[in-house]
């Protein structure tokens, strides 16, 4: 399975996609996405929720 999120669904304007085998290595690139281009250093349990709705498997 392949799991899929772009960001810009979580924060518009952003192009950046992202595509892991696994759930966690998703969130891997995306939380080193955030604190590297938006600046977010905690991953709180709103923003885990707010990428985690967004991700498509496939």
């Amino acid at each position: 399975m392949t799991f899929k999120l772009a960001c810009g669904d979580v924060m518009p304007g952003c192009s950046a996609r992202f595509e892991d085998e696994s759930h966690d290595g998703l969130l891997g690139q995306v939380a080193a996405h955030a604190a590297a281009d938006h600046d977010i250093a905690e991953i709180t349990p709103e923003v885990k929720a707010a990428v985690e709705s967004k991700i498509t498997a496939a």
